[in-house]
């Protein structure tokens, strides 16, 4: 292990892609860590005193606290060098960085929303993606506050009706963008780079909503970035959760700005 090696804690929250992305880089670059999983929305209050930070994922590395996916992917970096996360070409290292950006900037949220829509209306498919994960509340108690927390995550991630079906209209443009990077071999080699995890872990959770998944296959070149991720994602939104218009809006739609 690199310089600087040391006690690393990880703090996320079940069926968050961005913690996903770090874990997976974790493990790749044989880094050991414990992972502590925290209530969702439990970042806002416990997240300043635990690593200063009020989103997932937070790190915690020999009592240096980092902040958020990019950041903590830096600090890896440094920490393991091998596998590298970024290329050492300057204008390779550009394209990956612009990727990560989009990645973690506009897809995540995308999904994030898309993925609340359907908890609103599902609340009780919240329960499959706490699955594997140590919460510190028990079964029956987390089951009963599904409907709130489902409902207090979409006003926090602003995932309004509105929001949501133009996150829908701009998905198949998105996905032909990170197609695009594929072949421009920006994406997709192996070992992954820092982009790949980011953009793949979205595309991981996005397949769990049963409705969008046929958008998503139709990208094989896209969804061939969630190999990199371990077994299934826990967790589904059951087909037929998503209003129908909101789908058709996802063909032929123009595409969003920054998309």
């Amino acid at each position: 292990m690199g310089r600087g090696s040391g006690s690393v804690t990880l703090y996320a929250l079940p069926a968050s892609h961005p913690c996903a992305a770090v874990e997976t880089a974790l493990r790749l670059k044989g880094v050991p860590y414990r992972r502590i999983d925290m209530l969702p929305l439990a970042q806002l209050v416990a997240g300043p005193v635990l690593y200063r930070g009020i989103t997932v994922p937070g790190m915690k590395i020999d009592g240096t606290r980092i902040v958020g996916s990019r950041a903590i992917m830096r600090r890896l970096d440094e920490l393991q060098a091998q596998p590298p996360l970024l290329p050492d070409d300057a204008a390779q290292r550009a394209a990956v960085l612009e990727a990560e950006r989009w990645g973690d900037e506009v897809l995540q949220s995308a999904v994030r929303r898309i993925l609340d829509a359907g908890w609103m209306r599902c609340p009780r498919s919240l329960e499959g993606y706490a699955t594997g994960s140590h919460l510190p509340i028990e079964a029956r108690r987390l089951r009963a506050l599904m409907p709130l927390t489902a409902r207090l995550m979409a006003i926090r991630n602003s995932a309004r009706d509105s929001a949501v079906r133009a996150d829908l209209a701009a998905l198949p443009s998105q996905l032909q963008k990170i197609e695009q990077w594929v072949a421009d071999g920006v994406l997709g080699g192996d070992p992954p780079n820092a982009a790949d995890l980011q953009i793949g872990s979205s595309i991981r959770l996005l397949q769990t909503v049963c409705d969008v998944r046929p958008i998503i296959d139709a990208h094989p070149a896209a969804t061939a970035l969630t190999r990199h991720f371990l077994g299934p994602q826990p967790g589904e939104v059951p087909a037929g959760t998503l209003p129908q218009e909101w789908l058709r809006d996802a063909s032929g739609a123009a595409p969003a700005p920054d998309s």
